[in-house]
């Protein structure tokens, strides 16, 4: 595990000079905006740990960083785990993150302080601020998504290379798109069987369980993906 840390904390130092700035900017400015407008302005904040995460590659190519991982004492497995971890880590801190501020522009609804009170906009602006439902799961969603989405690329990447990027993405919405085609299909047959989504739970104590869970579900995809992609890797060192 010390291993991991120490790969992690690499890839972050690296990560860190390009990103910090700009993800401290990108977090501001939605914040402020989330305060007068929407707290579901702060789930974009998601998008912006892409700058922890995009360069790391390029940085470790021009860089040679290949070579220095050659030298390290660390095994080849664990700074695999470690990309998988830290990508995972990345966006649960930025979901945090997302959840305080919210919380603060939830609880200051300084769209009060906008001029024209009974206008169409402002209105729309208050039914956001009461919607706490589309608020909760917005930070959740995103995350999960996003999450999800960039640790299968970060393994099909690793696998596969990242030269073949493109046509991963293209043969991943070709596979996605049949398989919502054919469940189309299905249910206009009454072939599938009747799914009940559960309800939400309405108080703090069961949202935040299912975000728990929500929130391990996709640690322990990043972690699988993580111990797929190095199982490919260490065969292919082999």
């Amino acid at each position: 595990m010390k291993d991991i840390l120490k790969v992690m904390r690499f890839d972050f130092l690296t990560a860190k000079p390009l990103a910090f700035r700009g993800f401290i900017i990108v977090a501001v400015i939605c914040f402020t905006l989330s305060l007068f407008f929407s707290p579901l302005i702060t789930s974009y904040i998601t998008f912006a740990v892409l700058i922890f995460i995009i360069p790391l590659q390029s940085v470790a190519d021009k860089s040679s960083f290949n070579k220095l991982y050659g030298i390290l004492p660390v095994k080849r497995k664990n700074i695999t785990r470690a990309r998988f971890l830290y990508l995972f880590l990345a966006y649960f801190f930025a979901e945090l993150l997302e959840a305080v501020l919210a919380v603060i522009s939830f609880n200051l609804k300084m769209y009060k302080l906008l001029p024209n009170q009974d206008g169409e906009a402002v209105q729309l602006f208050k039914e956001s601020f009461e919607d706490t439902t589309l608020i909760y799961v917005m930070i959740i969603g995103v995350f999960a998504f996003i999450c999800l989405m960039f640790s299968y690329m970060e393994m099909m990447a690793q696998i596969f290379g990242r030269e073949n990027e493109m046509k991963i993405i293209l043969i991943t919405l070709g596979v996605l798109t049949a398989i919502a085609i054919l469940l189309s299909v299905l249910n206009n047959y009454d072939m599938l069987p009747p799914i009940n989504v559960p309800k939400l739970p309405e108080d703090i104590g069961g949202r935040t369980i299912v975000a728990v869970i929500i929130n391990v579900i996709m640690l322990g995809i990043c972690l699988l993906f993580g111990e797929i992609t190095a199982s490919k890797l260490a065969k292919r060192e082999l």
